[in-house]
């Protein structure tokens, strides 16, 4: 299963959440229990003053820890619990790296973790999340 193909991933990504698209996000590796993705600092990722937007950085990711946890996923789908981002920099310089692993991998629960650095390497943002693992489709009746 591993290496995932990365260009049909993000196709269906950029497909089923034109956020990423948007944002210019693109997986770049994902592995068991692992995912790296990058997008730029273009004009869709910055707030007032140039800087990179904290909704940008709490979606990347949301994106690639949930990425990392899809890879030991055995249900039907998954969905964030929580999700904790601690800011520590401002993002002035892209490219950006996000990278997320997987922490611990319970029943139905997932821990996950990762950070944002820029292009000098800064790390930009930490985060740590919980989701948990559907046995069913999200949306489908219970």
């Amino acid at each position: 299963m591993y290496p995932l193909d990365v260009e049909k991933a993000n196709s269906v990504i950029w497909e089923s959440e034109p956020l990423m698209a948007f944002i210019g996000y693109r997986i770049t590796e994902v592995s068991q229990g692992r995912a790296c993705a990058e997008f730029g600092h273009g004009r869709n990722v910055q707030r007032l003053g140039g800087v990179l937007h904290g909704g940008v950085i709490a979606a990347v990711l949301d994106e690639t820890l949930g990425m990392a946890v899809l890879t030991v996923n055995d249900g039907t789908d998954q969905v964030t619990v929580e999700l904790k981002v601690n800011f520590l920099e401002v993002g002035r310089e892209g490219p950006y790296r996000v990278c997320g692993q997987v922490v611990r991998r319970g029943g139905r629960l997932v821990a996950a973790e990762g950070e944002v650095r820029d292009a000098s390497g800064r790390l930009i943002a930490k985060a740590l999340g919980t989701w948990y693992i559907l046995r069913r489709e999200a949306g489908a009746g219970r």
